[in-house]
């Protein structure tokens, strides 16, 4: 829990840095409008509550984002970001967008629907979002964005975004990367990003930097322990499948499909039952 928690904030602080001015174009495709300046917004409290980016708009209305990278149900911070935004700006219209970030899927129910309360607000998968649009950007900080929206060539993308990094001086260059390197494992690209820039011959010394070492040496334990697990389980099917056919001959298709998009935990339970199961349908049912 304590990993998870300084990996959020490592992001938190990342995308705060990317934002000290508007991200017009960003803008542009979440709400179809300019910003015309960034507002403070900070609410007297117990505990400090402050929301990640306010915006006053072209139009003079506000826009509130969330940048969010966890799959979990927002409704009520909404409700208590839109209270206290309206109330510091009572004159302002005010919409408010979730800006989903995370690897994981997320379809949430959005809103709160009671007797007495009715409220609403938008999620956008930054993923729905093409990444030439933040590359057609003048900002570098909206270019680096690009890497967790939808791309078609992933490697293409990135050299693009490198190739701008490369054109900064050493402190801003490293700085770039640092924060490249950190948004990039919110889509496991980070080795990508490390690969692309020493192939691009840009200074990237992961394990002299306080900030990249940990995460690199955390990706390569993630994919080492990938790896194994990946190859336990093409073991693990190959044999339950060898025992099936043993059994109940030449396996059909569906069956065939169903071992290879099974879990490692669920071949070890189907493994099981052959035990005593007098089907093949009755193996492979799905567990309980």
């Amino acid at each position: 829990m304590e990993d998870l928690d300084k990996n959020r904030s490592q992001y938190d602080t990342t995308f705060k840095d990317l934002f000290k001015q508007p991200p017009q174009r960003l803008l542009q495709v979440l709400v179809g409008r300019q910003a015309i300046a960034m507002l403070p917004v900070e609410f007297a409290s117990t505990q400090k509550r402050v929301p990640d980016l306010v915006f006053l708009m072209d139009d003079d209305s506000l826009f509130h984002t969330e940048l969010h990278s966890k799959s979990e149900e927002m409704d009520w911070r909404m409700l208590m970001y839109y209270t206290f935004i309206r109330q510091q700006y009572p004159n302002k219209v005010l919409i408010q967008k979730v800006l989903y970030v995370g690897e994981a899927s997320w379809k949430p129910q959005i809103g709160i629907e009671e007797p007495n309360l009715s409220f609403r607000y938008e999620v956008v998968d930054i993923r729905d979002i093409d990444c030439r649009e933040m590359m057609a950007s003048p900002l570098l900080e909206e270019n680096i964005l690009a890497i967790l929206c939808r791309m078609g060539d992933q490697n293409e993308t990135i050299r693009d975004i490198l190739s701008r990094i490369s054109e900064l001086p050493d402190k801003a260059r490293a700085d770039a990367l640092t924060k490249l390197v950190i948004l990039s494992r919110l889509r496991r690209l980070e080795t990508v990003v490390k690969k692309e820039a020493e192939e691009m011959a840009l200074t990237f010394n992961v394990m002299e930097n306080d900030v990249l070492r940990p995460l690199f040496l955390q990706a390569q334990m993630d994919g080492e322990l990938a790896g194994e697990q990946k190859g336990e389980k093409k073991g693990k099917a190959e044999m339950l499948t060898h025992i099936l056919q043993r059994r109940f001959g030449n396996l059909p298709q569906w069956a065939s499909q169903k071992i290879a998009d099974a879990e490692l935990s669920t071949l070890e339970e189907w493994s099981l039952r052959i035990l005593d199961a007098t089907t093949l349908e009755s193996v492979l049912a799905d567990p309980s």
